[in-house]
């Protein structure tokens, strides 16, 4: 399953095993409030802040990384909608795959 990355987030796609496969340019939700970093890491700065329920566009996957005991990648995405007014849609960056969902319905989610 090359096309496919590893996630920790629970969701109706789960495999056998319990993870969830992200699938590149599919609409995934948050399942917790997250910044988008322009970096693989943690930093002050930061290229948007989403809400809990915000759509993201799944683009690449980065380095494993550890948070709150769970292993899990960087992933990098494009957000739907934005809670800075001058970002608009389609910003981009750095968040953890973790915190991913899929999307149900994702013509809802444009």
């Amino acid at each position: 399953m090359k096309h496919f990355t590893k996630a920790g987030g629970m969701s109706s796609s789960l495999q056998p095993n319990g993870e969830l496969y992200l699938i590149p340019n599919k609409k995934y939700r948050l399942t917790r409030q997250m910044y988008l970093f322009p970096k693989q890491e943690v930093s002050p700065q930061v290229n948007d802040y989403l809400k809990i329920g915000a759509v993201v566009t799944y683009l690449k996957s980065g380095e494993l990384v550890e948070d709150q005991n769970v292993r899990m990648p960087w992933v990098y995405v494009r957000s739907e909608k934005q809670k800075k007014a001058n970002m608009g849609k389609g910003q981009e960056g750095w968040c953890f795959s973790h915190y991913l969902q899929m999307a149900e319905d994702e013509e809802a989610c444009v």
